[in-house]
């Protein structure tokens, strides 16, 4: 948390605070930084972007109700109860996602531990071979989704059974997800979402950034970024950037016919994790450069919508 005393705002003492912290993370090896902002224009100023969304969704649990997924449905999902404490098995379940979504982070135990005990005290955890969901107690009338991994039919199902059991004792059950979440697909009327939030990103070190993250299988192409940052000097630069199948190379010497797409570190941000799309960030006047350029771009930040459950 960052704060600072009433009688002393205005005069930088928080943004001086970020930038030390951004540039002890740099030195440290760190590729980006990324925050659940409380407010955005702060954290503007210091160049993060959009990264990607968390989604509150909710329904009442009559909207889980379907066709095969009653009681005994559930029975023949082989849903037991867990320890929620013992995250290892869940992790295991959970990487499978981590590997064809866009924004999921691998947790910490911390980070765990927020999932699994948001206030303070254990959810209680229920999976079975394919998947996993964890809620908190019903409280006036609304039954938390604290953590869910539900990646396979089978999953899905048994999870929707559990939920519409809970008919009786509340009228709506809500979950974090993304923007197509498979409950809120699934899920008949009723379903509404409730908020949507959007969290923020700031390379460190782009190079590093661009080297580490995951492309599109197969696929070859390049492209030419000319990076502005006003806080972190080693980051301007032009990056000559080359995708193969084995992932991204950075290379001061590859020929790209088109000139450069310029932007600054928000847009960066938001092409980097996939939440805003080459071309829309152009026509935003975000971004600029050739369409050539941009369309080479758009090939290679293509993938799933960027979204997040946790928050810290």
């Amino acid at each position: 948390m960052v704060a600072v005393d009433p009688a002393l705002r205005g005069a930088g003492h928080g943004s001086a605070l970020m930038r030390a912290l951004l540039m002890e993370g740099r030195e440290a090896g760190a590729a980006l930084a990324l925050l659940c902002p409380a407010t955005l224009p702060f954290y503007q100023r210091l160049g993060f972007g959009r990264g990607g969304v968390t989604c509150r969704w909710s329904a009442p649990p009559t909207a889980f109700a379907q066709s095969g997924t009653g009681a005994s449905n559930l029975r023949s999902g082989n849903l037991w109860s867990a320890d929620p404490l013992d995250a290892a098995p869940l992790a295991m379940l959970r990487r499978p996602l981590l590997m064809e979504q866009n924004g999921l982070p691998e947790r910490t135990e911390a980070l765990w531990t927020l999932a699994l005990c948001p206030d303070g005290e254990p959810a209680d955890l229920y999976r079975n071979e394919d998947g996993y969901l964890a809620v908190t107690p019903p409280r006036d009338r609304r039954l938390a989704v604290a953590d869910l991994c539900l990646p396979s039919a089978r999953a899905l199902k048994s999870a929707m059974a559990l939920l519409a059991g809970f008919q009786a004792q509340v009228d709506r059950v809500t979950w974090r997800g993304g923007s197509d979440d498979p409950l809120a697909l699934l899920g008949g009327d009723g379903v509404a979402l409730e908020c949507r939030e959007e969290w923020l990103i700031r390379p460190l070190d782009v190079g590093k950034a661009l080297e580490t993250r995951g492309y599109p299988t197969g696929l070859e192409e390049c492209a030419t970024l000319e990076l502005k940052d006003e806080l972190i000097s080693g980051n301007c630069s032009s990056y000559h950037f080359q995708v193969v199948p084995s992932g991204g190379i950075i290379s001061k010497t590859a020929q790209v016919p088109e000139p450069p797409a310029r932007m600054d570190t928000a847009a960066f941000a938001s092409l980097f994790t996939g939440h805003a799309s080459a071309r829309a960030l152009w026509r935003a006047g975000l971004l600029h450069g050739e369409e050539k350029m941009i369309d080479r771009l758009d090939r290679v930040f293509c993938g799933t919508s960027s979204w997040m459950p946790d928050r810290f």
